[in-house]
């Protein structure tokens, strides 16, 4: 196996790319084959208009003697801010020009390192969030690691410019870390399967990563999304995300209905995978969601014949104690019952415990009862450290 690219490789990589990509683009001109709209957030020229009124009218109680020469100076200043009114009009599509090439850079920098036969910039990766999940306690191969993880605990659209909501998202967001080097979903739609966000739901619904991210190295967050056509838009997006130290990845194999029928109406699976996230709702991580399924005619959510869930979102990563919080709704929508359970984590193999779901409405016992399995992996560094005689250690 060859060594992984250090870093004065990797920044001569991505002079020699920059190079590549400046003598290309005066070839190409100003054509791309990406299609890339990275959203970002510029002031509105009519909140500096506002402001600059208000303090032409703080400014008008001065002496009458200077009103010729006031009269001048607010010519010259009307003359400058229709400059910066053009200069601010242009300022979003050349930032959004800017991201682009800067991103062609990232992505040349990245084939001039990396790619290699059928490994190609926009490769999946296929590494197993339960890599280790079949070795014992004692016969853990030494590269199995504990090692430091990102979090990505949700995306929102935090604000918008020239475009009114819903917004119609479409397009791809991925990371990338040291262990392949390859694109790990997080979240992806195509243009006939778009997501409507709204003013109350700015999220966007994730449904990766496929296995832990690890940042022990840089961890690069490639966002292409886009919008269908209504216009201009500029936003600006926010990420929540959270970095464990040690931690473990858990993967949510199962989460199946034993007794009753509590997601009649929908509900919601959530998780906290971290201390620091107990106490902050908005850092639960959503695996399940019935409003991004589809229901009957009559209001119901279709189930397995089995009973099993079709989890969104399955991989976390785990610092601590897992914990997986279920709510069901009633036929208006509301919380109708709840319930919750613990993992300690593992270092290997699975687990498995039963959710009893306690109705808030009546003080009466737990009917319905849902069993969740984990399954649990510690960390590859890199693939080389993936051994196959750790399968004659068992």
């Amino acid at each position: 196996m060859s060594q992984e690219p250090t870093a004065r490789s990797y920044r001569r990589a991505s002079q020699h790319a920059h190079r590549l990509h400046q003598e290309e683009m005066s070839r190409l001109g100003s054509d791309h084959d990406l299609e890339l709209k990275s959203i970002s957030f510029e002031p509105t020229t009519e909140q500096k208009q506002d402001q600059e009124q208000e303090q032409q009218e703080e400014e008008g109680g001065d002496d009458d003697d200077d009103d010729e020469e006031e009269e001048e100076d607010e010519e010259d200043e009307d003359a400058d801010e229709d400059e910066e009114d053009e200069g601010e009009e242009l300022a979003p599509e050349s930032s959004m020009e800017k991201e682009k090439d800067d991103f062609a850079l990232h992505r040349k920098a990245w084939e001039f390192s990396f790619k290699r036969g059928r490994l190609t910039f926009g490769t999946i990766t296929s590494l197993s969030p339960m890599v280790y999940t079949h070795c014992t306690p004692s016969c853990l191969p030494g590269e199995a690691d504990l090692a430091r993880s990102l979090q990505m605990c949700s995306i929102k659209i935090a604000r918008i410019k020239h475009l009114q909501w819903p917004l119609h998202v479409y397009g791809t967001v991925a990371s990338r870390d040291c262990v392949d080097h390859k694109r790990n979903i997080l979240f992806f739609r195509p243009k006939s399967e778009s997501q409507t966000l709204t003013k109350k739901d700015p999220y966007l619904h994730l449904t990766g990563p496929r296995r832990g991210i690890l940042s022990v190295d840089p961890v690069h967050i490639e966002v292409q999304l886009m919008l269908k056509k209504q216009g201009q838009c500029w936003a600006k997006d926010r990420e929540l995300v959270t970095q464990l130290e040690r931690s473990r990845q858990a993967t949510v194999l199962a989460v199946r209905v034993m007794e009753g029928a509590p997601f009649k109406y929908g509900g919601q699976v959530l998780c906290c995978a971290s201390p620091y996230d107990e106490e902050d709702p908005g850092r639960r991580i959503v695996l399940f969601d019935s409003k991004y399924g589809t229901t009957n005619d009559d209001g119901t959510m279709p189930m397995d014949p089995d009973g099993y869930l079709d989890l969104s979102r399955r991989v976390v990563s785990v610092q601590g104690r897992l914990k997986i919080f279920i709510n069901t709704h009633s036929r208006s929508g509301s919380v109708l019952a709840s319930g919750r359970v613990s993992f300690r984590a593992k270092d290997c193999q699975t687990s498995s415990s039963t959710c009893f779901l306690h109705n808030r409405r009546k003080a009466s016992k737990a009917k319905d009862e849902v069993k969740i399995t984990v399954a649990w992996s510690r960390f590859a560094r890199q693939l080389a450290d993936i051994e196959i005689d750790c399968f004659t250690n068992l």
